[in-house]
């Protein structure tokens, strides 16, 4: 049997509520970048959802995972977490700090903010492909292997899903995900038997464009968002609430770049903006849409590095 190789995570489906009866386990949602981590003797590859190669930019990772490359092959699924020291509670805004890091600051800022790699799931060990097995299966293997590796943070699984979710509210988290202790693993797949409840209402949403205020003319204050549809993107209204100094200053860099006269996009009559290619995905929490589609009351809460424009559904 070949090394399996998967480069994409099994995927979730999000739901308004979590499911209940036997057979099912519940794991806290973490918020931060899911990674796969491949650890095996010809070294160790960290890879982001969307198949990235982003070992480069988490060396205390590849540290401790190189402590078992070559006598632990194993091939994990996890978030990759900053904890805020000031609550203890995962930080996406500290993290996006470590995100795009790399080269001679690094370290500094590896230092300032380090990250923990919280493993949910194990895919492959000692070269057997476990992707077959049942998620009560793999988790069972996967407690072995912490055990056996020292270092590691395991995310802890529950049975009651009432509990876990009261929990989750109770300590700030980002909601939780249910999963069937049957479920075989798919790679990149999405289905019924993993389901998550985030706390917020939440959507995908691709830039489209951004505005300036009257006050600091060429300064972004407000972004402009579209969603994707089987006939193309469609205008999904603004954004402006949450966007901090350094975030709004960081994506108008980017921004600029890909800045163009047509972004391919229903963008509604009237609408003034700096247009962009409709390539850079972020997450808004917003209270509903209107009747013509429209954001009520969005915040801006992330840069979505993980998401393809064609996955920015709303």
């Amino acid at each position: 049997m070949g090394r399996v190789t998967p480069t994409a995570p099994m995927l979730a489906t999000a739901v308004d509520r979590l499911p209940t009866g036997v057979g099912w386990a519940y794991e806290f949602k973490w918020d931060g970048v899911r990674a796969l981590i491949d650890v095996s003797e010809h070294g160790v590859v960290i890879r982001s959802r969307a198949g990235n190669d982003i070992t480069a930019g988490y060396p205390e990772l590849v540290a401790l995972a190189s402590e078992d490359a070559g006598a632990g092959d194993a091939l994990l699924d996890g978030e990759i977490v900053t904890f805020d020291p000031r609550t203890g509670r995962p930080s996406f805004e500290l993290l996006q700090r470590r995100m795009h890091a790399r080269g001679p600051g690094l370290a500094k800022v590896a230092a300032e903010v380090p990250v923990t790699y919280v493993v949910f799931d194990i895919v492959r060990r000692y070269g057997v492909d476990l992707t077959a097995r049942a998620y009560v299966e793999r988790r069972a293997t996967l407690d072995r292997w912490v055990e056996q590796h020292p270092g590691w943070t395991i995310s802890p699984f529950f049975d009651d899903g009432p509990a876990t979710e009261a929990a989750a509210r109770s300590h700030g988290l980002e909601g939780v995900v249910a999963k069937r202790l049957a479920s075989t693993y798919h790679p990149g797949g999405r289905g019924p038997d993993w389901q998550k409840l985030r706390f917020l209402k939440t959507g995908d949403f691709v830039i489209i464009g951004w505005e300036a205020s009257d006050e600091k003319p060429g300064v972004l204050s407000s972004l402009l968002l579209g969603v994707a549809t089987p006939s193309g993107f469609e205008f999904a209204g603004k954004v402006g609430s949450g966007l901090d100094v350094t975030t709004a200053r960081s994506l108008q860099r980017r921004l600029m770049v890909i800045a163009a006269p047509r972004a391919g996009v229903d963008r509604s009559p009237g609408r003034s903006g700096v247009w962009v290619e409709p390539e850079i995905v972020v997450e808004v929490a917003h209270s509903g849409v209107t009747g013509d589609r429209r954001l009520r009351q969005p915040v801006f809460l992330r840069v979505r590095e993980d998401k393809l424009a064609t996955e920015a559904t709303g």
